[in-house]
């Protein structure tokens, strides 16, 4: 087992068996150089790697191992100095079926593998809230995994015959940051990585 997955395991017991106590010195987690390629790696496994943002760079860009090397030791200096500040992400318009267009936002590379790195560190902490019938969005789960207890619900004994399935139109759109950093920041006491969220 690694030490990521260690560290990661860790931090879901933690947040599991103490849910009021805010986990501090996370952001050292970020800052190390086994996480750091370990997030780059996911990246440029996406297919969205193939993608630039403005900064033109690709998954060919960091094809080799220098490249990739260079990408850590600049990462690593700039968390570590606290220097990093995402750059504006590109912006391109996909056509909708209903003939509109929904617009994407394409960050960096560097500026995923920090979101990646962000995700490796706060999806053990928040996991351990969800409950075991939630499975959009989650890792190792779909929608699609709901299908399987309707299942065992829709019979004629327990008399359900209906399922109903909503959408919250535009719901990534109109959360509201300022609330989600102050309910972040109930768990999370660690205020530099705040500042990256």
């Amino acid at each position: 087992m690694s030490d990521i997955i260690k560290t990661q395991h860790s931090l879901a017991i933690k947040a599991k068996h103490n849910s009021d106590h805010p986990l501090n010195h996370l952001y050292r987690l970020i800052c190390r150089e086994e996480w750091i390629r370990t997030a780059i790696q996911a990246v440029l496994s996406n297919q969205g790697a193939r993608t630039a943002g403005i900064d033109g760079m690709t998954k060919k860009t960091l094809a080799t191992e220098i490249a990739q090397a260079e990408l850590v030791r600049e990462l690593q200096a700039e968390l570590k100095s606290k220097q990093f500040r995402p750059v504006p992400v590109r912006r391109v318009y996909i056509p909708k079926a209903n003939g509109k267009q929904r617009p994407l936002g394409i960050p960096t590379l560097k500026d995923r593998t920090v979101q990646m790195l962000l995700k490796m560190v706060l999806e053990p902490i928040y996991e351990s809230d969800f409950l075991n019938c939630s499975n959009g969005f989650r890792p190792q789960r779909r929608t699609q995994d709901c299908i399987t207890i309707l299942y065992s619900y829709i019979n004629r004994r327990n008399k359900y015959y209906w399922v109903i399935e909503g959408d919250i139109k535009a719901a990534f759109d109109s959360i509201h940051h300022q609330i989600l950093l102050k309910l972040m920041a109930k768990r999370i006491a660690a205020q530099s990585l705040l500042k990256v969220i």
